[in-house]
């Protein structure tokens, strides 16, 4: 895959929100994108040149329903009826462009919780990934 210089702020926001992807806060850090669209969404990232450094892991609540308690708290979707929950563990760090390498990380991912509990992202659909981007500092979402 070539990867062509970086997209712009407007090119990245425009993707962003095809894919219903959702920057936490004023950065882009942390962008949460359901499953259903997170394949397509880091395809079209890394053609567009942006680097994925980490995945960052949060729990996905529909409205009405409690969290499992195994998650922080975290915003309103601005897509979905429901909230996100960001989940207290280590970052998956990453260091490749191919979509299939990044998707086996998110796809085998597993947390075990210090009562034994354990989820996993095949089995648990409310676990959720937030892709780090290596953007400039000075772009801010939203």
């Amino acid at each position: 895959m070539t990867i062509k210089k970086m997209i712009n702020k407007e090119e990245l926001d425009n993707i962003l929100a095809l894919y219903k992807a959702q920057p936490v806060g004023s950065g882009y850090m942390d962008v949460i994108v359901k499953r259903e669209n997170v394949r397509q969404l880091i395809h079209k990232l890394i053609l567009g040149g942006v680097q994925i450094n980490s995945i960052t892991w949060w729990q996905y609540v529909e409205q009405n329903t409690k969290s499992k308690g195994y998650s922080l708290g975290g915003p309103k979707s601005d897509y979905y009826d429901g909230w996100f929950s960001e989940i207290n563990f280590a970052d998956d760090e990453l260091n490749t462009t191919v979509v299939d390498d990044i998707m086996k990380v998110i796809e085998n991912k597993e947390i075990t919780f210090s009562n034994g509990e354990r989820i996993g992202y095949i089995q648990d659909e409310c676990l959720t990934p937030a892709l780090w981007l290596d953007i400039p500092d000075e772009w801010e979402s939203h």
